[in-house]
């Protein structure tokens, strides 16, 4: 893989955070920070789920880390991590993320998401054409970049993707020992 650099994004939410503007009826500000399609997802019967959200919040964090935009603010709307098929989360990038993505020569981003009762935790981690530069036959950032989708969207509903080749195996729950 020459001129190509891997990038990765790492980052950490506390639950007490969710729970602060959840307890404080805060639902404005996590319809800011959340797309309908991710609250959809983050919603129960009995109210949100802490840690869909905080492990969403995380996700968006080590994406936007990832693109090495400096100066920027994280475009929250423009992040959206949803569910695939098989029920495990995939990055879709709009508006300025999916720009700033394009401009890296970046073409889909991983992430990986996992929770115990305190923290949530993602790790995102993606190819780009070089490291730091734009990808040289990718022209200067504007929003319209249909080639950035890894999962493009079908005709039959805005959040059906196809099946992805290679899933993931399940895997244990992970406890952090308290000292």
């Amino acid at each position: 893989m020459t001129g190509t650099a891997i990038r990765v994004g790492v980052d950490l939410v506390p639950l007490t955070r969710v729970q602060a503007m959840t307890d404080a009826g805060d639902d404005a500000r996590l319809r800011r920070m959340l797309t309908p399609a991710e609250i959809a997802l983050s919603r129960t019967a009995t109210g949100w789920d802490l840690h869909g959200v905080a492990g969403r919040f995380a996700a968006k964090e080590a994406v936007f880390k990832l693109l090495h935009v400096p100066g920027r603010p994280l475009p929250w709307q423009s992040i959206e991590i949803l569910k695939s098929p098989g029920e495990w989360p995939f990055v879709h990038l709009t508006g300025p993320a999916r720009g700033w993505a394009a401009d890296a020569g970046i073409e889909a981003v991983d992430v990986s998401i996992s929770h115990e009762e305190l923290f949530a935790v993602a790790v995102a981690a993606t190819a780009a054409a070089r490291p730091g530069h734009a990808h040289p036959h990718t022209p200067a950032h504007t929003d319209t970049y249909p080639h950035v989708d890894a999962y493009p969207q079908t005709d039959t509903h805005p959040h059906t993707y196809p099946p992805i080749p290679h899933k993931e195996e399940p895997h244990a729950e992970h406890h952090l020992v308290q000292p």
